[in-house]
């Protein structure tokens, strides 16, 4: 359970310790004292864990004869445990959430650079080679009116997947907010996903999977993470893609498209280049 949140690894703990003592308490009546919620965590809608794991405990603590009983800490002196009162302060494990995975959230920062990024592979259907490339788009708003500016596009190697090439778009908005207070808005799921949460998951696990294999995009994923470092503040948010509409968000996200297709079709390219080895 290397990287996953403190709750989960005592989700882990508690399903592992039923399963041990099945041998020994043969059906009777048990009582599992656990520090935290393990039902909230079982229902949070964000979560690191994968949903064949999830049901799997879901399984192992629904057993009739098991009760399950929140507590303190136990002391390991006197194998004590004293349950939580309901009107004692304890965290909420149902929306908990790691201080370092809290800084950034989802709502836009009033008065800050605007940024929209994108990244583009796709397959020429005559050459049947992949082109690969990521684009910025910055919006300046002026009273009422707004316009929006193409600042980076990167035409990339020809093996960078499509959320690689959205990796690249991540990192190249960061370091041109560097210093400054920015919103970034992004298509990909992906992305956005990995800003908010899975990222510091997979640092703490060395960016190496359950199997020991190294996780991909590890080299991109390793140059974000330093890249969040470099704004002052920043908010990531993920906003619909070719939705054709006039609002600004709208816009900035399909220019952001076609600016990577074009990147990929080494049109144009960017002063500030993304290492991409």
């Amino acid at each position: 359970m290397k990287g996953h949140y403190p709750c989960e690894q005592a989700l882990a703990a508690a399903a592992f310790a039923v399963q041990k003592s099945a041998t020994i308490v043969m059906g009777s009546p048990l009582t599992l004292y656990v520090e935290h919620a393990v039902f909230a965590i079982l229902q949070r809608s964000k979560s690191t864990l994968t949903t064949q794991r999830v049901s799997g405990y879901e399984v192992i603590l629904s057993i009739p004869s098991l009760q399950v009983v929140r507590c303190h800490t136990v002391n390991p002196a006197t194998f004590f445990a004293h349950p939580v009162s309901e009107d004692e302060q304890v965290h909420d494990c149902a929306t908990y959430t790691p201080e370092e995975e809290s800084e950034i959230r989802e709502d836009p920062i009033p008065g800050s650079m605007l940024l929209f990024v994108d990244g583009s592979s796709f397959i020429d259907q005559e050459t049947g080679i992949r082109h690969s490339g990521a684009a910025v788009v910055k919006a300046e708003q002026q009273g009422s009116s707004d316009t929006l500016q193409i600042v980076s596009q990167i035409p990339l190697p020809s093996h960078f997947s499509a959320q690689a090439a959205e990796l690249v778009a991540m990192i190249e908005a960061l370091q041109h907010a560097e210093g400054l207070e920015v919103t970034i808005y992004s298509d990909s799921a992906y992305v956005t996903t990995t800003v908010h949460s899975s990222i510091r998951r997979w640092e703490r696990r060395g960016f190496l999977k359950s199997d020991g294999s190294p996780v991909m995009h590890k080299d991109l994923l390793a140059q974000l993470i330093k890249a969040l470092t470099l704004p002052f503040k920043v908010e990531v948010i993920k906003c619909a893609a070719h939705t054709n509409q006039q609002d600004l968000v709208s816009r900035g996200n399909a220019l952001a498209d076609w600016a990577a297709k074009e990147a990929a079709k080494n049109l144009q390219t960017s002063a500030n280049r993304i290492s991409t080895g």
